[in-house]
């Protein structure tokens, strides 16, 4: 881990004190320099150090008795109690030494938390891994025990109901960008790639806790969350969207744009996948319509989900009956108020409110999709024809 972490540590030390820096192993072998020429040289005075177990100064006098030494001021690393290696400044003692507890502090901070990532970083691994086992069950196949038991290996309860939370990072390259900005290059955007997705499962364990909740990376922007919920009625759902919210809440604090898809209740672990399968769906519906919703439930979009599984030929015949609408000028303005007079049950004032226009301009409005299409606008099976053919252009199944 040392050896890991060393180049980044020499580096950065380097930079808050202005004084180069090394750093070497037990073998008092350099494994990190802030000046690179140095690297995989013999440090002589660091097998002092670690021998003695405390700091040594290397005056100007002295240096013809450690090979590979300079002046400077030489301190031991430890990590519990043990010396794993030295870290040294070079420069006259009356310069650097004020820096010592400093630098060593700043070491072994670094190395303590390197550990605490990798640690991180394979449990993470682990329950990617699982729960991509989970999404793909089968019960003619697998056993439903085997995997029980491997999910109490790490921790969790997979007895279900559970309702699966698909969780997409609509900015998470840019984001990784800016972590490598912010460190000024000393991290690899592979580790920076790390970091973030570590950063996301905190916000999300912090809202969905791991008692009762399973979440995991299942690689690119996504993430998921097996939510066990407590009662089914419209509290609970209350409660989960709730949840959702204070999610996306703390996300938007740390500049992580996020978008949320809800599934059904998973009575099986086989049924899982069908909840994904509904949450990555909802997920899809929201980045195509671009609305301003960010939590989406399957039982609020079970038309466009519908309209998803439509045939080709299908398609093509609503797309024909809608192509009069389609080619307006005004198209927008036009799709939003057939879309708004069929959500408003065709009343007039409840939809020049929705759409926040006068009465008159709603009435002209009508007249024109009246004249364009040739049908009643209060022919409700006409006016939830062009609603369909205008779900189909927002999911982009049509142009």
């Amino acid at each position: 881990m040392l050896e890991k972490a060393a180049p980044k540590i020499a580096s950065s030390t380097s930079k808050i004190i202005g004084y180069d820096v090394i750093i070497t192993n037990e073998k008092g072998m350099i494994i990190g320099a802030s000046d690179q020429r140095r690297l995989y040289t013999f440090h002589e005075a660091s097998i002092y150090v670690i021998k003695n177990k405390r700091p040594l100064d290397i005056k100007p006098g002295y240096i013809d008795h450690f090979e590979g030494t300079k002046p400077g001021f030489t301190l031991p690393i430890e990590l519990q109690g043990n010396i794993i290696g030295t870290i040294a400044i070079t420069g006259e003692r009356k310069n650097v030494e004020k820096y010592g507890l400093l630098v060593k502090k700043h070491a072994e901070i670094m190395i303590k938390e390197e550990i605490i990532l990798e640690s991180s970083l394979i449990l993470q691994q682990a329950q990617q891994q699982f729960i991509k086992e989970v999404l793909v069950f089968d019960p003619h196949e697998s056993s439903e025990s085997f995997m029980k038991a491997r999910c109490v290996e790490l921790g969790y309860d997979l007895k279900p109901p559970f309702i699966c939370l698909a969780v997409d990072i609509n900015n998470f390259d840019d984001l990784i960008d800016s972590f490598c900005y912010l460190s000024n290059n000393d991290e690899s955007s592979e580790l920076a790639h790390q970091r973030l997705i570590l950063d996301v499962l905190k916000e999300i364990q912090s809202i969905f806790d791991l008692k009762e909740n399973i979440s995991a990376y299942i690689g690119g922007d996504n993430f998921i969350i097996l939510h066990k919920p407590e009662i089914y009625n419209g509290t609970s759902e209350s409660r989960l969207y709730s949840a959702c919210s204070q999610l996306l809440k703390r996300l938007d604090s740390k500049c992580i744009k996020a978008i949320i898809g809800i599934g059904s209740v998973a009575n099986t672990i086989s049924d899982i996948k069908k909840s994904n399968r509904e949450a990555r769906k909802m997920i899809e519906i929201g980045k195509k319509q671009k609305n301003k919703e960010r939590v989406l439930h399957v039982n609020d979009y079970l038309l466009e989900s519908i309209l998803q599984d439509l045939n080709k030929d299908t398609i093509a015949k609503i797309q024909k009956e809608i192509q009069p609408i389609l080619q307006a000028d005004d198209w927008p303005d036009i799709a939003q108020t057939i879309k708004v007079w069929c959500d408003s049950g065709f009343n007039k004032v409840k939809t020049a409110n929705s759409l926040h226009v006068h009465r008159n301009t709603l009435q002209y409005r009508l007249e024109k999709i009246k004249e364009m299409t040739k049908a009643d606008t209060k022919d409700y099976r006409k006016m939830m024809y062009f609603y369909l053919g205008i779900l189909l252009v927002e999911l982009k199944m049509v142009e």
